[in-house]
């Protein structure tokens, strides 16, 4: 298995992070972003009609393979849990998935609700070789935008994955 590369995955990222950040302006969301480099708690901060305030983290990831879901770093998890426990703010991930050409994503409370999927009790923790996964089945997403050829075939050209994407029934 290859290293990924970091300035590949982090040019994937800006491409899906522009896809969200355009879906939520014509929706009439002021999208703020951070401008330091380097490390931050979230990707967007998003206020609509000054009332309602949500911070957003983007994955440009497809779902998984061999299961009906997606997920996280498990301490990515954590971490957002925190900041929204702390500043009792909703922290939403949101999938840009160029294989199902989708974007979707919930609140962390929607995803954290205990459900069975095809025999599967989520949130699931999976162990890999490299890291620790928090996942979620893809019945607890919100569907938000469909992707357009564009954006699809950028973030196809940036995909990572070492083996072919199968498309679930």
């Amino acid at each position: 298995m290859t290293q990924r590369n970091f300035e590949i995955a982090l040019a994937k990222g800006e491409v899906g992070e522009m896809v969200v950040r355009r879906h939520l302006e014509r929706k009439g969301w002021i999208v703020y972003k951070p401008h330091t480099e380097g490390a931050h708690a979230f990707d967007i901060l998003a206020i609509f009609k000054k009332r309602t305030a949500i911070a957003i983290d983007v994955k440009s990831k497809s779902r998984m393979n061999k299961f009906p879901a997606t997920g996280i770093e498990q301490r990515h998890f954590e971490e957002y849990r925190a900041f929204s426990e702390k500043h009792r703010m909703p922290f939403w991930v949101v999938f840009v998935d160029e294989s199902q050409r989708t974007v979707y994503g919930n609140a962390l409370s929607a995803l954290e609700v205990p459900r069975f999927v095809s025999g599967t009790q989520y949130p699931f923790i999976m162990q890999t070789t490299r890291s620790t996964l928090h996942l979620w089945p893809l019945d607890a997403m919100k569907h938000i935008a469909n992707l357009d050829d564009e954006s699809a075939s950028q973030l196809t050209s940036l995909s990572q994955r070492n083996y072919t994407y199968e498309v679930a029934a």
